[in-house]
């Protein structure tokens, strides 16, 4: 009786743990598919894997339409660049690259404008995190990365729509960052 009690929880176990993936699978389509785009590049399994661990500490809800292609460009970018990045930094860029991508689209870019925007801003990123980490300082990564979109829409003469961009990326990460709080049991 207690093998059929066993093999009935493992099978529980196996059938829970299914459903979970295909759960989190559907709700982070984005992910899956920024996944396969970054396998495409020659990333690693490893590589891969700590990065979607990473950023499962975030809500990505909302962005299930954003250009996982787009995005994994950027990071392949910084990464044939030699440029390196925290697990952590990597996330947050992609997820403000994929919102900055959704927004220039809802008015009405062409993809080619929006992925040199996020090539762009990828590097100047990068290299201001290397200049913070030189100088010690301890500057928020999104709000650098918020800088960064802001500072290169100026540069495409986009300023009249500066703005709004950046208004509804900061309303969505803010979204974000409340949906996460509620994940993870914290309160602010």
């Amino acid at each position: 009786m207690s093998k059929t009690i066993v093999r009935f929880l493992i099978l529980t176990a196996i059938v829970s743990l299914f459903a979970v993936t295909s759960l989190s699978a559907e709700e982070n389509g984005f992910l899956f598919r920024l996944s396969r785009e970054l396998k495409a590049f020659g990333w690693t399994d490893e590589e891969i894997s700590s990065f979607l661990f990473s950023a499962e500490t975030m809500s990505w809800k909302g962005l299930e339409n954003g250009d996982a292609e787009m995005v994994a460009l950027s990071l392949h970018y910084c990464w044939q660049k030699q440029i390196r990045f925290q697990t952590s930094e990597l996330v947050q860029l992609a997820y403000h690259l994929a919102v900055m991508g959704m927004e220039m689209e809802a008015l009405g870019f062409r993809r080619r404008n929006i992925t040199k925007t996020a090539l762009r801003v990828s590097a100047e990123v990068a290299e201001q995190l290397r200049v913070r980490d030189k100088a010690d300082n301890q500057n928020g990564t999104g709000e650098l990365i918020r800088d960064r979109i802001r500072e290169e829409l100026c540069k495409e003469g986009l300023e009249e729509y500066q703005e709004k961009i950046m208004e509804r990326l900061t309303k969505r990460v803010q979204e974000g960052k409340s949906s996460q709080h509620r994940y993870s049991g914290v309160n602010k």
